[in-house]
């Protein structure tokens, strides 16, 4: 039987920015204006996971939380961190470089529209990133942070040391090819134990694993698959100079909703509901599964792309972001 290969994903919001960082790469910013009436005074910041792009959280119509957030009178602004897609290269990055100049460099563009403050809604690590730009620069204009899946320590991962272990010379390449592996491999989700990493299967839609995997796999800059792999050995959460992350999240005041899948493999829910113990501020956790009221137990990447993510998961989190901005 012949191979269906995935529609194409298209990039179109009503804005698109290339924004030099301070050390000299960019990154690119898609705006999308609030539909109809705008009702929050704060932008949201979209932050994406490993491996991916702008796609993550900026999918189709149905899979958007971008394009969510719009319609709930949201000005929305897609982050795609440097070394990924419309960005500028990656080359000597790291998660700290991503952290400090992505996220900083994020903020001053949006900022000189005019706002005041931004809130900020990661997948992954596009939650870390905000964790740990808070962390370091306590004065940061982040108001509110919502996570989808972000993961603070790697201890409750049964099985990732060990998948980190196998990855052996490939950690020492300037950029893990995963996007061109997503290509060479149009058949869907890859098998186990790589698969259950990524998703529950059996909650998302076929042909949507099959676009997720050809156009939202995006390269890994060896620096930063290198410092991932460094915490996944070590159990630390910290930067390449010996900052503790963990530590320094103390000083984070702004409220924080914590989303975890219930059968998460990446991110269990104690990995991610530990930010409980580590702000000072006010944290709200949900694990989504079926014990909570969703109606399956979720993975990981299924937290924005599964059949029923855009009726349960988005709203939870939108409604969060609400009630901690300012009405317009």
């Amino acid at each position: 039987m012949p191979i269906r290969f995935a529609p194409k994903l298209t990039f179109k919001p009503d804005e698109l920015y290339r924004v030099p960082t301070a050390d000299g790469s960019a990154i690119a910013l898609g705006r999308y204006h609030p539909r109809e009436q705008r009702r929050f005074v704060e932008p949201v910041i979209l932050g994406h996971s490993l491996g991916t792009n702008r796609f993550n959280l900026d999918f189709d119509e149905r899979y958007s939380l971008a394009r969510a957030l719009a319609r709930r009178g949201f000005e929305t602004w897609v982050l795609e961190l440097r070394g990924h897609g419309l960005a500028g290269s990656s080359q000597g990055a790291t998660f700290d470089t991503e952290a400090q100049h992505d996220v900083a460099a994020a903020l001053t563009a949006v900022l000189s529209t005019g706002p005041r403050g931004v809130t900020w809604a990661g997948h992954s690590r596009g939650g870390l990133l905000a964790y740990a730009h808070l962390a370091r620069n306590p004065t940061a204009p982040i108001r509110a942070i919502a996570t989808l899946g972000s993961p603070l320590t790697f201890d409750a991962q049964h099985g990732v040391q060990r998948f980190v272990t196998a990855l052996g010379p490939s950690l020492r390449l300037p950029v893990i090819p995963l996007q061109l592996g997503g290509k060479a491999w149009p058949l869907g989700l890859p098998p186990d134990p790589i698969g259950k990493y990524l998703l529950r299967a059996e909650n998302v839609d076929p042909t949507v694993i099959r676009q997720a995997i050809t156009h939202v796999a995006a390269d890994i800059g060896g620096g930063v698959a290198r410092q991932f792999a460094r915490w996944v050995r070590t159990g630390a959460f910290d930067g390449e100079d010996g900052f503790d992350y963990r530590a320094g999240m103390k000083a984070i005041t702004a409220p924080v909703l914590a989303m975890a899948g219930a059968l998460d493999f990446l991110a269990p829910a104690r990995a991610s509901h530990l930010v409980k113990t580590l702000v000072s501020g006010p944290v709200e956790v949900i694990t989504v599964g079926l014990a909570g009221g969703f109606s399956a137990d979720y993975g990981h990447g299924d937290l924005v792309l599964g059949r029923r993510a855009p009726d349960e998961v988005f709203p939870r989190l939108i409604d969060f972001l609400a009630r901690h901005s300012t009405p317009a």
